[in-house]
């Protein structure tokens, strides 16, 4: 009994076992498939971190070339420094900070030019979020130097130098101006404020290096020496070695075709030569009957004027409306007898719109003093050189004119009040009528007046004789 009860239960223990080892291995299946699972959701989760990692790093992966090189803006300053080139760098500088470039270098050749453009573009460079060099192709003197020294780094050429920045007119208030403006350029960008300083007043000496009374220029070699240069380089390509951007994805920027117009018209000289010949064409239109060819001169050269400052992008609408006001204002004032409020009104809007429609008020005026003196100078020239031909001997009585040619004396021209006659020359509003058969200078009450044209004179205004169209 005892036997079969233990075969009995070794039956039972034996079924048992096997029962456990089915359930173990369904246990273990199924833990099985549930780390495949997880594997398979970890590899899921893996590659989607992959997919939103590069998506947040592909623009900055983008900043460099694509092969992972650094990427260089290179920025070529080549001539008079002019608001249109101070505009230029700006843009420049400000697309290479948007597209996220590594650095920007400055080539730069220049023997100076507009104080206040020099200032706008060293603004340029120091608000830059990027390193910013200079390499100094053969010359950065006067505005150049000042560019230059706002830089992190300048480089020069061989055989090139920097300085000799002396401002014209180099009275002390100007010279204090550029040499304070030199001297906290220096400063910030921890080179000799001294050495900068020197470049614009000759006033400063420095012991071993420039003498009172002198200007400092310095060469490629002294400038590095005295530490304010800070590498000497044969070319670009040498430069951006010395840079670490040998390997750079380098981006040329020169200014294009607009640019390069808005250069040539603001410059000082071509901006006040302008302005020379449209007051001549202006005035010279006063006074010639007709609209001809003084006039569209004078027109084209104030048009170039403010195109230049425009595109340069100096220059606001409002500036030249104020102009085109002053030359109606001018208008109604030569159709009205008299020299009143719209003639003042009308100058002083021109000159107005002339000075705003500069870089700066101070430029503006200079460049207007300069036309006016100029103009003042050449109008009587003008008029000794040309004064005996045909075409100026419309303009200016050069005869006398006696009794035999038809011409008589008026003593009392208020006894021509109410005659009638017929206009002789073109009234506009000035010219010539006759009245009873006598030769009369008169002014067009309003409206111009055709040679032939029925008139009357209907009031005296001082010595003039006011005539009307007869109705």
């Amino acid at each position: 009994m005892n036997i079969g009860c233990m075969n009995i239960n070794d039956e039972c223990n034996a079924g048992i076992f096997v029962l456990l080892m089915l359930e173990s291995s369904c246990i273990n299946q199924n833990l099985m498939e549930m780390i495949i699972m997880t594997n398979r959701r970890k590899h899921r989760i893996c590659a989607l971190l992959a997919i939103v990692l590069f998506a947040v790093l592909a623009p900055v992966l983008q900043v460099s070339g694509q092969d992972g090189s650094p990427k260089v803006t290179v920025v070529v300053i080549d001539g008079e420094i002019t608001p249109a080139m101070a505009s230029f760098l700006g843009n420049a500088i400000d697309a290479a900070n948007r597209d996220g470039a590594d650095g920007i270098l400055i080539e730069i050749s220049t023997l100076g030019g507009q104080v206040a453009s020099a200032i706008e573009m060293r603004d340029a460079i120091i608000a830059s979020d990027i390193p910013v060099a200079v390499y100094i192709g053969d010359r950065a003197i006067s505005a150049g130097a000042l560019i230059s020294i706002a830089a992190d780094t300048i480089i020069m050429a061989p055989g090139s130098h920097i300085g000799a920045a002396e401002p014209i007119p180099n009275d002390a208030k100007s010279v204090a101006y550029v040499s304070g403006e030199f001297r906290t350029t220096a400063e910030k960008t921890g080179r000799d404020p001294e050495l900068a300083a020197a470049m614009a007043d000759a006033a400063i000496e420095i012991e071993g290096i420039v003498d009172a009374g002198e200007i400092l220029d310095l060469t490629a070699q002294e400038a590095n020496d005295l530490g304010f240069a800070d590498y000497i380089a044969g070319s670009r390509s040498e430069a951006l070695q010395l840079l670490g951007w040998q390997n750079a994805s380098v981006t040329e920027v020169e200014p294009d075709f607009k640019y390069r117009i808005a250069h040539f018209l603001t410059s000082y000289e071509v901006a006040a030569i302008l302005l020379l010949i449209g007051m001549i064409g202006l005035i010279a239109e006063l006074f010639i009957p007709g609209f001809g060819a003084a006039g569209i001169l004078g027109i084209i050269c104030f048009a170039l004027y403010f195109a230049g400052g425009f595109l340069a992008g100096h220059t606001e609408w409002w500036s030249i409306l104020i102009f085109v006001a002053g030359i109606i204002l001018i208008s109604i004032e030569i159709i009205v007898p008299g020299f009143g409020f719209f003639g003042i009104a009308g100058i002083i809007a021109l000159f107005v719109g002339i000075v705003f429609a500069a870089p700066t008020a101070g430029q503006g005026i200079g460049v207007l003093l300069i036309a006016i003196v100029a103009a003042l100078i050449a109008i009587p020239i003008f008029f000794k050189i040309f004064g005996r031909t045909k075409f100026m001997r419309r303009l200016v009585l050069n005869n006398a004119e006696t009794g035999d040619q038809g011409f008589t004396s008026v003593e009392t021209k208020s006894d021509l009040l109410g005659k009638t006659g017929v206009a002789l020359t073109v009234l506009r509003p000035a010219g010539s009528v006759s009245l009873d058969g006598i030769r009369v200078d008169a002014v067009a009450d309003g409206e111009f007046i055709n040679p032939g044209t029925q008139v009357k004179v209907i009031r005296m205004v001082g010595s003039s004789v006011v005539v009307t169209t007869l109705q």
